[in-house]
């Protein structure tokens, strides 16, 4: 089911589920707005489920406790909101101990609303043993998840605390930090893999990246450190945020930012996605440095089309009050990505044009990998 405030975003919809490998069987979409199901919704709703043999429920939106708890009640069967499913999609790309302990944290905090709403109809004498063990077993479970939750934050504010070590030593060393950031699926990978000769896992399924990948380049006599971010996603909740904040830190933390535009996408799902994209890097204090945009896969675009996208997203950012270049670039045709270095190298040592040695190209320390969009 997709709710009122993402009627617009259905493709995304369908996109996460299926990358969290979930056959979409039916789909219903909730005209009505507010984060409540009355008695009669999840009663029509897991009618649908059940004719349509769902094993699942995904909500893609936002559900008040009480809600999802009456909606599991009364279809019995597992539910996901929208954070959860992202979550899940995040479970099967981890593959750090610090990713990992941020998804069980991210997870844990999101649950512990609904394990507490399980409680409280227990202690109002309804039965909660429909998907569970019942009110004891629920009570014991939160006491755990709250002393777990506890334990997962120590270990990740200690293991920030060595990232923001290791970050500030390379840049000590005369490094320039430079983060790829933008939308996911925009080919922030393809582009990270295209300069740097790297096959890092890339693909139409969202989220592919979850921890932030390093590659030191050597550009014009300038040591380039390139890192490859978690993409960007439409309106991300806040336990998402804060959970990933030591990869997302990596955008913080930067010299400067190369912004990842697919340009091959209508003119509309740029606009919405640029905007998403400034918005969470001004939540995480990340907006006030050199921006560089990457206007990517121009190969796919019409140069008429392409002027026209480009000068909106100009116009978008000027209203927005950021200032930022713009490199047309191709990941799979390796087209212009000499000239988008040379202005993460311009724009770290705030100078002007480009430089004469433009034309000598990219020295990466691994060899170019092969086209991958």
């Amino acid at each position: 089911m997709i709710s009122r405030e993402y009627l617009d975003h259905l493709e995304e919809a369908l996109a996460i589920a299926e990358s969290a490998n979930y056959e979409v069987v039916d789909i219903i979409k909730r005209s009505r707005p507010g984060r409540r199901l009355s008695d009669e919704a999840a009663r029509r709703i897991s009618e649908r489920a059940h004719r349509a043999n769902a094993e699942v429920i995904i909500y893609y939106g936002n559900l008040e406790p009480s809600s999802l708890y009456k909606l599991e009640k009364e279809s019995k069967l597992k539910v996901l909101d929208r954070v959860l499913i992202i979550l899940e999609i995040f479970a099967l790309h981890a593959g750090s101990k610090e990713s990992k302990l941020q998804i069980e944290m991210a997870r844990l905090k999101h649950e512990l609303p609904l394990i507490r709403e399980y409680i409280r109809r227990a202690k109002a004498g309804e039965q909660v043993d429909f998907l569970g063990p019942g009110r004891y077993a629920f009570e014991a479970y939160e006491k755990h998840v709250i002393t777990r939750i506890a334990r997962i934050r120590r270990e990740l504010d200690e293991l920030r605390r060595r990232v923001k070590t290791q970050e500030q030593a390379r840049k000590d060393s005369g490094v320039v930090l430079a983060s790829i950031v933008g939308y996911a699926s925009a080919g922030k990978t393809s582009i990270f893999n295209a300069i740097t000769g790297e096959r890092q896992p890339t693909g139409p399924e969202y989220f592919t990246t979850l921890f932030a990948k390093h590659k030191m380049v050597n550009f014009n006599n300038t040591k380039i450190m390139l890192i490859d971010t978690v993409g960007f996603v439409r309106d991300v909740p806040a336990e998402i945020i804060e959970s990933f904040y030591s990869t997302l830190q990596e955008a913080s933390l930067a010299d400067v930012l190369i912004f990842v535009v697919d340009s091959s996408e209508d003119v509309s799902a740029i606009r919405e996605k640029v905007a998403a994209g400034v918005s969470l890097l001004s939540k995480l204090n990340a907006i006030n440095k050199p921006i560089i945009l990457a206007m990517n896969k121009i190969d796919l675009v019409a140069r008429d089309d392409l002027n026209k996208k480009e000068s909106l997203v100009r116009e978008l950012l000027s209203h927005m009050g950021i200032k930022a270049d713009l490199v047309e670039v191709s990941a799979v045709k390796k087209l212009n990505l000499e000239a988008l270095l040379e202005k993460v190298s311009e724009s770290a040592r705030g100078a002007g044009g480009p430089s004469e040695t433009l034309r000598q190209g990219v020295r990466a320390e691994a060899r170019p990998q092969a086209d991958a969009r």
